[in-house]
């Protein structure tokens, strides 16, 4: 556009357009920003304040329109933005990039389900391994304290034995 068609335009300040827009105004910021980054040129002044004409605000709509209505980004949203002003269709690489991005987040997903599942069956493992822990540290314990109590009357039964037979001596037998 040339200056003279610009300069029969109405100008619109970053306040009047984030108003019609019904955005904050570093929304806008941001939306411009994005925007000028794939190609899009805004009018600026000297201290580097943006000036909207009319052409700016249906870009901005439909950069809006098209970040709210689906699952693109904001960067994909502005590539097919620009693509639309400009004529052209929105690539196939894009698209490409768009199905990535969809399949990359289905496999995010996918994981974190596969990692929740993970942890509730390792804290499943990890109480069965505990109660076979009680279990192996309840029968040793049991089976000590029949040994003990077997060695105790064994020793018990010796001392018996050998009881009766200091009392079988002759009373003879005990002077030698």
């Amino acid at each position: 556009m040339s200056n003279e068609t610009q300069q029969s335009q109405a100008v619109y300040s970053s306040n009047d357009v984030a108003v019609t827009l019904q955005i904050q105004e570093s929304t806008l910021r941001k939306y411009c920003l994005i925007l000028e980054k794939n190609g899009h040129e805004f009018l600026k002044n000297e201290h580097g304040h943006r000036a909207f004409f009319d052409h700016d605000i249906i870009v901005l709509k439909k950069f809006k329109e098209l970040k709210s209505g689906s699952d693109m980004t904001l960067e994909q949203a502005s590539k097919a933005v620009i693509a639309w002003k400009n004529g052209n269709s929105i690539t196939e690489l894009d698209t490409q990039e768009s199905s990535y991005v969809a399949r990359y987040s289905d496999l995010l997903e996918e994981f974190k389900l596969f990692k929740q599942q993970q942890m509730e069956f390792n804290k499943e493992l990890l109480s069965e391994l505990k109660k076979q822990q009680d279990y192996i540290n309840h029968h040793l314990e049991e089976r000590d304290q029949k040994l003990m109590l077997s060695l105790k009357e064994s020793l018990e039964a010796k001392q018996q034995l050998a009881l009766e037979e200091s009392k079988r001596k002759s009373w003879w037998k005990f002077w030698k």
